[in-house]
C-alpha cells in the first residue's frame, strides 16, 4: 500500500501522455537525485483498451512504460526509490480494467485523476455543450471511485471546481461527502501545484476540511523545468 514520504517527487507525467515534454524517463530520475529527492513517483496518464480517449499513453505503450521504469529502478536502487503508478479516470464501465491493472505486479500505485466523467445518458462529459454544472458529475465520480477501493490517491480533487465562480453551501456540501468518503477508506488527496498556478482550480475552503494526515501535495509535473521550478516551491 502507498504511503507518502517527506522528500519525494510524486506525480510526474512522461513524454507519452502527449502533452508533456520530450524528456525521457531517465532525464527525469537523474533530475530528482539531483535535487536530492528520496522517491519519484511517475504517474502518467492510463491508456484504457481502445483508446478512445485523448492525452493519454496508447495501451501498446504501457508494457514498455512499466518495463523503461522498472529497468531504471534496478539501476538506481541505491540512489533513489522509483515507484510505478498511473493516474485514471474512475468510468463505471472500466471496473474490471482497474481490477486488472491493481492486479499487476509492475503497478505500485493507481491514483484517481477525475478529468471528465459519463454522464447518465453514456455521453462524455466533455461533449456536453454546457458545462456549468460540470463540478456534480465529476464530485459524484470521484466519490463512486473511492468507495471502490482500487485507488489509493484522489489527485487535484478541487480542479473539479474549474468552472465556479465563488465557494457556496453546495461545493462544501460535494467537498464533505468526498473527503468523507476519502477518510473512511484511507485514501489521500492531492494539494496539486499545477492546480496551484491557474486561475479558480486550487480552492483553500475545500483544503480547509481535509484532515492534515490525509495530504500530500503533487508536482503534476509534464516536463524537467516543471520538476524543479514544484520541488523549489515544495522546500520553501
Amino acid at each position: 500500500m502507498y504511503k507518502p514520504i517527506r522528500n519525494e517527487i510524486f506525480h510526474v507525467h512522461t513524454r507519452r501522455c502527449k502533452h508533456a515534454g520530450e524528456e525521457s524517463d531517465r532525464e527525469y530520475v537523474n533530475k530528482a537525485v539531483t535535487l536530492g529527492a528520496d522517491r519519484i513517483v511517475f504517474t502518467d496518464h492510463c491508456p484504457f483498451p481502445g483508446d478512445f480517449f485523448r492525452n493519454r499513453m496508447d495501451m501498446n505503450q504501457l508494457e514498455e512504460y512499466f518495463k523503461s521504469l522498472k529497468d531504471l529502478r534496478s539501476e538506481y536502487e541505491n540512489r533513489i526509490e522509483i515507484l510505478i503508478g498511473l493516474e485514471a479516470e474512475f468510468l463505471p464501465g472500466f471496473k474490471g480494467y482497474y481490477e486488472e491493472l491493481k492486479g499487476n505486479a509492475s503497478l505500485d500505485i493507481l491514483i484517481l485523476g477525475q478529468h471528465f466523467y459519463e454522464s447518465p445518458d453514456g455521453v462524455w462529459s466533455y461533449l456536453e455543450p454546457d458545462k456549468s454544472r460540470e463540478f456534480e458529475g465529476l464530485f459524484e465520480a470521484m466519490v463512486a471511485g473511492t468507495e471502490t477501493g482500487l485507488f489509493d490517491v484522489i489527485a487535484h480533487p478541487d480542479r473539479a471546481f474549474r468552472r465556479c465562480k465563488a465557494w457556496n453551501g453546495e461545493l462544501e456540501h460535494r467537498s464533505k461527502t468526498l473527503v468523507g468518503a476519502a477518510e473512511e477508506r484511507g485514501i489521500y488527496l492531492e494539494k496539486n501545484y499545477s492546480s496551484m498556478e491557474r486561475k479558480n482550480q486550487y480552492w483553500k475552503p475545500f483544503w480547509d476540511m481535509v484532515p492534515e494526515e490525509l495530504c500530500l501535495y503533487g508536482y503534476d509535473a509534464h516536463s524537467l523545468s516543471e520538476l524543479e521550478e514544484r520541488w523549489r516551491k515544495r522546500k520553501q
